[in-house]
């Protein structure tokens, strides 16, 4: 900005110092001309004073006009300076305030992200499974590692009653039994896990993954391994399954702790021909 200032104040003063002293020496030039062609006039002339002195205003006036013309072009000159200059500063504030816009956005989208991974988190902490048998309480994310043995019984259960049954329609079954005695915890668990990836999904930050991350990095094996076989059940939305798939959440899910390492084959599957 200093720079730009430097080439309007002042404006280029050798340029001013040259009209000024053009002027000057035109006015006496002028005056110069006027008295060397009186006195050699003097003798034959027959025009009065005032012809004369007419003469030399008339002569003032005209060079006047001209030197008025060279001063307007260097006033329109440094005019067109302080537009380009006040040009530069407008496109300046406004890339100012469009960067303060996206960081604000991003500021607003960071606080409403992390307040979900805490509400997540805390939601997780405070799930409690009471005692069964001579069992101890289950707190925290202790509680998946209890559903993903409920599972594990259900479908064995399942497979041993009708071994013709299809691998998919066993963890439909599965999932659905396993839903039936903990709904009050999955529901929510979920839902809100959903919420947390569509509002990353339908946000305008480029970087979506690196907060896909961090939700990862929040998420158990035994927390993986339930949403896998959500997906695969008749319970899981369409939806959810989707955004799962598009931002790589099964990833990092291990196939050694599925009952069998072709269920994940199952979720490509059904991608496939969901596509087709």
């Amino acid at each position: 900005m200093k720079e730009d200032e430097s080439h309007l104040t002042p404006s280029d003063p050798k340029e001013q110092n040259l009209i000024d002293k053009t002027g000057w020496v035109g006015f006496a030039a002028i005056f110069l001309v006027w008295v060397a062609y009186a006195c050699w006039q003097a003798p034959l002339a027959s025009d009065s004073s005032f012809d004369r002195l007419n003469t030399l205003f008339s002569g003032f006036a005209f060079w006047g006009v001209i030197y008025a013309i060279f001063l307007q072009k260097s006033e329109l000159k440094l005019q067109r300076k302080e537009l380009v200059l006040t040009r530069s500063e407008v496109r300046g504030q406004k890339e100012q305030l469009e960067a303060q816009n996206i960081t604000m956005k991003r500021q607003r989208f960071e606080n409403t992200f992390f307040s979900l991974l805490d509400l997540l988190s805390n939601m997780v902490n405070l799930m409690e499974l009471p005692p069964q048998g001579i069992g101890n309480t289950k707190k925290g994310r202790d509680c998946f590692s209890s559903f993903c043995y409920e599972f594990d019984e259900s479908y064995r259960s399942v497979q041993n009653e009708n071994p013709s049954t299809a691998m998919k329609q066993l963890c439909r079954e599965a999932f659905t039994a396993l839903h039936g005695r903990r709904q009050s915890y999955l529901d929510h668990y979920f839902l809100t896990l959903y919420h947390i990836i569509r509002y990353v999904d339908s946000s305008e930050v480029n970087d979506k993954s690196v907060y896909i991350n961090f939700l990862k990095a929040q998420l158990s094996s035994s927390e993986l391994k339930l949403l896998l076989y959500h997906c695969l059940s008749e319970i899981g939305s369409s939806k959810f399954e989707s955004l799962l798939q598009k931002h790589g959440l099964f990833e990092n899910l291990r196939k050694e702790i599925l009952i069998d390492h072709g269920h994940l084959n199952l979720l490509k599957d059904a991608e496939i021909s969901g596509h087709g």
